[in-house]
């Protein structure tokens, strides 16, 4: 992931040759700054994919797909409350529907969030295996527990701690409305996910849209880890994405297999996700 909070969220798809970006909430400089410093030229890059319309996950899209000439794929309950959208041309998303794009599959459905429009999440069928991906929710639903089942990649909200969130410094409404079910999940929402829901499949999580405010990476790994260990999956890898810098890439086809004590990171010049 080039980025991930509520300041602005990015991530790279690959597989061989095939890029697409999901959200392009960072600027356009720093889109491209980030993808320089990983080896990838913004130019070959083959599409965008948007989640919702929330500028954090928007921002830097029109310029992106002008300068590189790529499509925008996006709902069309987003594009229409999309403001100021100006793109190179549309790409069609549809909820509950499958759309090829660069060598992947997309598959669409909705997820509650309080976006103006819809706000989808995926599962993208890749040629290693598939991957679950959904940034912005107020709670898990049983399609998305359905639709991750065969994931080996799951990239999913850790936003808050509900304790944190509790005595910080935001206003009653606000905290209201990040703990509602159209806000974001928290580190405790996503543990019972992860302990009663998860898929044998399921490899390693990548833990996104971490608030700088209600939650640590310390906190929001502990809390998933603490999770694995009662489930029995202590062999789940358990990355955090980052705000402001990209995170530690995952390639599905050298995702870790045994004793995490063995275990050595390697980093990949090229980012596959």
């Amino acid at each position: 992931m080039l980025g991930s909070g509520s300041a602005g969220n990015a991530t790279l798809l690959q597989d061989g040759d095939q890029r697409v970006l999901i959200d392009v909430g960072l600027s356009y400089r720093e889109v491209v700054r980030r993808l320089e410093s990983i080896g990838v030229p913004a130019a070959t890059v083959g599409a965008v994919v948007i989640t919702h319309a929330h500028g954090d996950h928007t921002r830097g899209a029109g310029l992106f797909s002008r300068r590189h000439e790529v499509p925008v794929y996006a709902t069309l309950k987003t594009r229409a409350t999309w403001k100021g959208a100006d793109v190179a041309r549309w790409g069609d998303l549809q909820c509950d529907a499958t759309t090829k794009i660069c060598g992947f599959r997309f598959v669409t459905f909705e997820v509650s969030h309080d976006a103006a429009a819809e706000t989808v999440a995926f599962c993208i069928e890749s040629s290693n295996g598939d991957i679950g991906f959904a940034t912005d929710l107020g709670v898990v639903t049983e399609t998305l527990r359905t639709k991750f089942r065969s994931c080996r990649l799951i990239v999913m909200e850790s936003n808050h701690a509900r304790d944190l969130l509790q005595v910080g410094p935001y206003s009653q409404r606000m905290k209201a409305r990040i703990a509602g079910e159209r806000g974001h999940l928290s580190n405790e929402e996503l543990a019972l996910f992860v302990g009663k829901h998860l898929g044998r499949s399921v490899e390693c999580l990548v833990l996104a849209h971490l608030s700088r405010v209600n939650n640590t990476p310390e906190l929001a790994a502990m809390t998933c880890r603490e999770a694995l260990d009662v489930a029995g999956r202590s062999d789940v890898r358990v990355l955090v994405a980052h705000q402001d810098c990209v995170a530690e890439s995952v390639e599905l086809g050298l995702v870790f297999h045994g004793n995490p004590a063995d275990m050595q990171i390697q980093r990949q010049q090229a980012l596959p996700f």
